[in-house]
């Protein structure tokens, strides 16, 4: 079993900050934030920033021409949809207002 007088230490899972928690009243004693990096120049974060929109640009062609062939296949599952349909010779389902 812990002792009374020492604090927990806890670490967040996102950010990495260690927190010491008094037992007792549940209190931040300490908060110890990890250090960052070194700071980019402007033009690192030009570049970074370039990069980042052609991944985007490529994103999004990748999407439109998804989207493209979708439009395609949902096509091709409708109109064998209707050729079951048509050659489906079941009585069609009772309509509930033929009930009463």
């Amino acid at each position: 079993m812990s002792r009374p007088d020492r604090a927990l230490i806890v670490t967040c899972p996102c950010c990495g900050t260690v927190l010491h928690l008094d037992p007792q009243t549940g209190a931040v004693l300490l908060e110890e934030r990890p250090k960052k990096g070194p700071v980019k120049s402007f033009e690192e974060a030009a570049r970074d920033t370039a990069a980042r929109h052609e991944q985007a640009k490529a994103q999004l062609a990748r999407a439109m021409e998804e989207e493209k062939h979708k439009s395609e296949i949902m096509e091709k599952k409708f109109k064998e949809a209707m050729k079951k349909a048509e050659k489906d010779e079941s009585p069609p389902p009772p309509r509930p207002f033929d009930l009463d």
